[in-house]
């Protein structure tokens, strides 16, 4: 799993972004997750990140925190399932 500068995962519910980012260490990998608010600028011609959230992104922000959570425990739950043979 390599990032390559990249999330691994992306959520998105209206302007509210989490990216999922995939880390090695000597134990393995193990996972981070930044959150943004995207934006169109004055002109609406450009787009931009905020790291603050309006209160109306708060459901939102909560939504995509809980499902990067998910994510998260199930990519975690799939590198480590081990299947027995009968």
């Amino acid at each position: 799993m390599s990032n390559n500068g990249r999330p691994v995962h992306r959520i998105r519910y209206g302007s509210v972004v989490a990216a999922i980012w995939a880390n090695n260490s000597q134990s393995g990998y193990f996972f981070n997750t930044t959150f943004c608010r995207i934006y169109k600028d004055k002109d609406g011609t450009t787009w931009g990140e905020a790291a603050s959230f309006e209160d109306r992104d708060l459901p939102s922000l909560a939504k995509a925190a809980a499902d990067a959570h998910t994510w998260i425990y199930q990519q975690k739950a799939n590198a480590t399932t081990v299947e027995v043979a009968e």
